[in-house]
């Protein structure tokens, strides 16, 4: 890499820390309750927490354990330019029956299945320069500029939706849009990344392979109350298709999409521009 270029990455994932102990009880008390069966479902299929150095974007992508990645390169100079761009929403990884406790385990909702599922990424998905992505939810400091602005919007699958909306687990609602972001800012000799993601999953941001920060998701509660679990679709309709997908304004405001977490800002002190 020279000097005169930077390389900016999010990677999304679900933790399974955060997410309810399935023990015994809780799983007895799944045939009952669609809220306990969902969360099987997200702890089963919870990822591994993502490395502290990215420095092989493709590689990561191999392992297809996160729930989405957004990745690019800026050139600098009097022409800047993007180069590398990945908007990879991501997979939901095989349903890990280990999770559950081995007498509960053939009665789980979940069949045995092997595969990785890939996500779905919105439209509205994007990175631009200059300025920040009109569907952006940050608050850039007054008399700073917007070099780089990249934003993802994402949820799982049709076959992961169609699981969680079956008879098996009854879902009232489909999987809800989620979404991660981040803004490269100057302000005078100096650069910040200024991030922010829906409050589930989990977010990490990294700056040239090297990991500046991180937004754990919030806690789940085992209640159809909870937002991170209700927020979606009806599910007796037929799920809009993610490609027809035409939200506007703040992407924590558009509709079936889950709220914004806490901004935060890294700096990255004195960078090549």
């Amino acid at each position: 890499m020279s000097g005169n270029e930077i390389n900016l990455a999010s990677i999304s994932w679900i933790d399974r820390k955060g997410l309810p102990k399935v023990g015994f009880w809780f799983v007895a008390g799944a045939s009952v309750s669609w809220y306990r069966r969902v969360i099987m479902g997200l702890v089963a299929t919870a990822n591994p927490e993502p490395p502290k150095s990215l420095e092989n974007v493709e590689a990561y992508q191999k392992t297809q354990q996160y729930r989405a990645l957004l990745s690019c390169t800026l050139f600098g100079g009097p022409r800047q330019r993007i180069g590398a761009q990945q908007i990879d929403p991501g997979y939901t990884p095989p349903f890990d029956k280990s999770t559950i406790p081995a007498l509960e385990r053939p009665f789980a909702p979940i069949p045995d299945d092997k595969v990785f599922y890939a996500g779905e990424s919105s439209p509205v998905s994007g990175i631009v320069i200059g300025k920040l992505h009109p569907s952006s939810t940050l608050s850039i400091p007054s008399g700073s500029s917007v070099q780089l602005s990249a934003l993802i919007k994402f949820r799982a699958g049709e076959h992961t939706d169609a699981i969680g909306i079956s008879k098996d687990v009854a879902s009232p609602v489909h999987v809800p849009w989620v979404w991660c972001e981040y803004a490269l800012v100057s302000s005078g000799s100096r650069q910040c990344l200024i991030c922010n993601g829906s409050v589930f999953p989990s977010h990490a941001w990294y700056v040239n392979g090297r990991q500046v920060g991180k937004n754990l998701q919030t806690e789940v509660h085992a209640s159809g109350s909870d937002p991170v679990l209700n927020t979606g679709q009806p599910s007796g309709k037929l799920r809009d298709r993610a490609e027809a997908d035409k939200g506007s304004g703040a992407v924590s405001s558009q509709l079936y999409a889950v709220n914004a977490g806490l901004q935060q800002t890294f700096d990255l002190g004195r960078l090549a521009r």
